[in-house]
């Protein structure tokens, strides 16, 4: 049974362009992890301009209430520091699984490339076979009419 031209051309074209969307995701969830890197670096900044603001105002005399509005303050910004910090990690997770797929789809569009150059092979050896033996018939017929 010869090879048949099957034109893999629509598929690759979406898997292309599963692959470019892909792409365009892992770009946008490394765009959250940096922004969240971000954050979580500018809270834990405030957080110790803080504690060194409180050190700095406790050495020089500091009243009881404005202590306890920087502690309140300091535990705050702990707080926004834990969230902030799981907020990162959970962009992160997502980065890594948004990269599996990227791979996965990249996989995929280099095997069905890779088919269809092996198809694209078939098919041209399958033709040049066709036309040499044409060709050798042409030339058996043709030394046969010399011949007679």
């Amino acid at each position: 049974m010869p090879p048949k031209a099957f034109s893999l051309d629509s598929i690759l074209q979406y898997r292309k362009r599963e692959k470019d969307l892909a792409l365009g995701k892992v770009v946008r969830a490394q765009l959250a992890v940096k922004l969240a890197t971000e954050a979580f670096e500018t809270a834990q900044n405030d957080l110790q301009t803080l504690i060194v603001e409180l050190e700095s105002r406790q050495f020089k005399g500091i009243s009881v209430e404005d202590l306890s509005r920087y502690e309140e303050r300091i535990q705050y910004q702990r707080g926004e520091i834990l969230t902030l910090k799981k907020n990162h990690e959970s962009k992160q997770k997502i980065l890594q699984q948004k990269q599996l797929k990227l791979l996965e789809k990249a996989k995929d569009h280099k095997t069905l490339t890779a088919l269809k150059e092996q198809q694209n092979r078939t098919w041209k050896e399958y033709i040049n076979k066709k036309e040499a033996a044409m060709l050798d018939e042409i030339a058996i017929l043709h030394h046969d009419r010399e011949i007679n």
